[in-house]
C-alpha cells in the first residue's frame, strides 16, 4: 500500500481526492493532509509518505518551495503537482525539481488515478532496480570513495594536523571548512537474516551514496563493522537538527529498500577538526547506549547528558538492587568485577563464596524486577534452583559468564518496563496536547518548542518512547475526545469537529472512520 500526503488549500479538492482513494483503498492510503506547505512540512518529515500530491499557490509556503525542501530532505518521495496555473515558469521549475507529474486543474478522477498508478509503477521499478548496479560500480567513483573513506578514518585517528587535513581534503575535492562539526555512527543489520554481511554493507554503501553524495554538508565512510557520517555546519542547532533528520531518513530507507534496521549514535558538536575524535567517541558511546534496546533506535550525546543512563555508583553503601536499577550494558563488566573480584581463587572456600555472591545477585535482581512489576526472564527463574547456581560457580570465568547473561537479561526487562526516557518532557508534551488539542494549528513544531526540543529531536524521542508518531498520538487523542462528545452531547458533527481541532467536518469524519472503522453517526447511534 502506498502512503499519500495531500497539500491543498481548497478543502473541496482534498475531499474529492479522499473519496476517490476510498475506491482504491487497497493500493493507496492517505497518511495525512494539510492546507498549506508550512503546516505540511513537519508532518511529511514525520510520516514519510511515498507520494506527495500538492498544489502550488498556497499561503505561507507555496508548493514549489515545499517540493524543493522535500526533494532535499526526503529524496525518495515521489511528487505530483496539482495546479490551476498553466504557466511555463511553474512547469519549468517543477521539472528542475524532479516532479513526477504536473497536473492541471480541473482534473478528472480517471486522470488523477492514472497519474497515481503511473507513479506507483515508478516506485515498484525503483525498488526492483535499486541494487542492480552493485557489481557494475563506476571504477573512478569507487576509487574516489575508497580514498575519501581512508582520509576520514585517518582524520579520526589523528594521523595529521588540522592544516594538513584541510590541504588533503582540498586535493580530494572536499570542503571541510566549517564552524561546527559532528560525527554520527551507524549500525546496519538485516531484519530477515538471509543477506550476507558483505552484501548488506555493499547495499548500504549504495544507499548512502544515492542519498548523501550530492550533499556538501555531509561526508560518509565505513569504519570497522559500521559506518559513520561527518556533518558540518555553521550553527549548533542546525547541525544537531540535520543529524537527527539524516538518521531518520536513512533509517526509513534502510527499512523500505533493504528490509534492514539502522541504529544511530549521534556525537557531540565540536568547533575544530582536531576535536573530531572526541565527537566520534561520544557517538560510539551513544551507539553503545542502545545495547539492550530494540535495534533501529537513535540516541545522541545530548540524550546521555540528559541522564538517559545515569553515572553508575559502585560504592559499598549503595545496595546491589539499586546498582542494578541504574547499571548500563557498558557497566556490566565493572559491576561483576566489583561484586565477584574477591572470589577469584579456585578453592573450596572461594567456590562457596562465589555461590553466596551469585545468590545475592539473583535475589537482588528479583527484588528489582518485582519493585517495578517487570516479568522475570527465564535465566533468573532457573537461577532459583540451587543446582543451577552450583554448576555456574565451578570456576571464576563460569561465574562471570553466567552472571553477565543474567544481568543482561535483567537490564532488558528493566528497560522494557521502566525505560521511559525524557519522562518529564514527554509528560509536559502530553499535558500540552491535552490543553491545546482543540487548536487547529497545533503541530509537532509548537509542542517541541514548548518542551524545549528541536523538531527532529522531539520527533525521534517521542516516537521511540511512545511507540507511535506525534501525529498518530494527536489524532488518536482527538478521536477519543470526539467519542466522548458523541456519547455525552447532542452537538452537531461539524461542531464536534471544530471542538477537537479540525476545521473541516468531512475530514473529521474521514479520520474517525479510518481509526474506528465506522462513521461518527454510526458510533453515536451505537452508543445511545
Amino acid at each position: 500500500m502506498y502512503q499519500l500526503f495531500i497539500v491543498d488549500d481548497e478543502e473541496v479538492v482534498r475531499k474529492g481526492i479522499r473519496e476517490l482513494l476510498q475506491s482504491a483503498e487497497n493500493q493507496y492510503a492517505i497518511c495525512g493532509e494539510a492546507s498549506d506547505g508550512e503546516l505540511a512540512l513537519p508532518m511529511i518529515q514525520e510520516l514519510k509518505p511515498d507520494i506527495l500530491l500538492t498544489d502550488i499557490r498556497m499561503p505561507f509556503l507555496d508548493g514549489l518551495e515545499l517540493c524543493e525542501m522535500i526533494r532535499a530532505k526526503m529524496p525518495w518521495v515521489h511528487i505530483l503537482i496539482l495546479s490551476g496555473h498553466d504557466e511555463f515558469e511553474y512547469a519549468r521549475k517543477a521539472v528542475s525539481l524532479g516532479v513526477d507529474e504536473y497536473i492541471l486543474k480541473p482534473v478528472t478522477m480517471p486522470q488523477l488515478l492514472g497519474s497515481l498508478e503511473k507513479t506507483a509503477r515508478k516506485i515498484e521499478e525503483e525498488r526492483a532496480s535499486y541494487f542492480t548496479g552493485l557489481d557494475t560500480e563506476n571504477a573512478s567513483a569507487h576509487k574516489r570513495g575508497v580514498m575519501v573513506s581512508h582520509f576520514l578514518n585517518e582524520l579520526l585517528d589523528e594521523v595529521f594536523s588540522a592544516s594538513d587535513a584541510l590541504a588533503r581534503a582540498e586535493k580530494l575535492g572536499l570542503s571541510l571548512a566549517a564552524r561546527q562539526y559532528l560525527i554520527c555512527c551507524l549500525d546496519i543489520r538485516s531484519d530477515t537474516g538471509d543477506v550476507s554481511e558483505s552484501l548488506l554493507r555493499r547495499q548500504f554503501c549504495l544507499l548512502l551514496g544515492r542519498m548523501l553524495d550530492e550533499r556538501e554538508d555531509i561526508l560518509w565512510c565505513g569504519r570497522g563493522d559500521g559506518f559513520l557520517l561527518l556533518l558540518k555546519a555553521g550553527e549548533n542547532d542546525a547541525l544537531l537538527e540535520t543529524a537527527y533528520e539524516t538518521a531518520q531518513a536513512l533509517k526509513h530507507e534502510a527499512e523500505r529498500m533493504m528490509n534492514a534496521s539502522l541504529s544511530a549514535g549521534i556525537g557531540s558538536i565540536v568547533p575544530r577538526l582536531s576535536e573530531l575524535p572526541r565527537s566520534y567517541q561520544d557517538a560510539r558511546r551513544s551507539l553503545g547506549g542502545l545495547v539492550g534496546q530494540p535495534h533501529g533506535s537513535i540516541l545522541s550525546a545530548l540524550d546521555l547528558e540528559h541522564g538517559l543512563f545515569p553515572q553508575f555508583d559502585f560504592t559499598e553503601a549503595v545496595p546491589l538492587a539499586e546498582r542494578l536499577r541504574h547499571v548500563s550494558q557498558e557497566d556490566i563488566d565493572f559491576l561483576l568485577e566489583h561484586h565477584f573480584g574477591s572470589a577469584r581463587e579456585e578453592n573450596g572456600s572461594s567456590l562457596l563464596y562465589r555461590y553466596y555472591l551469585l545468590a545475592d545477585l539473583v535475589v537482588s535482581s528479583m527484588r528489582l524486577l518485582q519493585s517495578i512489576d517487570a516479568e522475570q526472564p527465564a535465566i533468573l527463574r532457573d537461577a532459583g534452583n540451587s543446582d543451577t547456581l552450583m554448576k555456574a560457580v565451578v570456576t571464576y570465568p563460569d561465574t562471570l559468564a553466567f552472571a553477565r547473561s543474567l544481568v543482561e537479561a535483567v537490564i532488558l526487562q528493566r528497560d522494557r518496563k521502566q525505560g521511559v526516557r525524557y519522562g518529564e518532557e514527554l509528560q509536559r508534551a502530553k499535558d500540552y496536547i491535552r490543553r491545546h488539542f482543540a487548536d487547529n494549528d497545533l503541530s509537532l513544531n509548537t509542542v517541541a518548542a514548548e518542551v524545549g526540543f528541536s523538531p527532529n529531536h522531539f520527533s525521534t524521542v517521542f516516537s521511540q518512547q511512545m511507540g507511535q508518531t506525534f501525529v498518530e498520538y494527536l489524532t488518536r487523542f482527538r478521536v477519543e475526545q470526539s467519542k466522548r462528545l458523541l456519547r455525552e452531547t447532542d452537538l452537531r458533527l461539524a461542531d464536534i469537529a471544530y471542538a477537537i481541532g479540525y476545521n473541516e467536518p468531512h475530514y473529521f469524519s474521514y479520520i474517525f472512520k479510518k481509526y474506528t472503522g465506522i462513521s461518527p453517526s454510526v458510533y453515536r447511534k451505537q452508543a445511545q
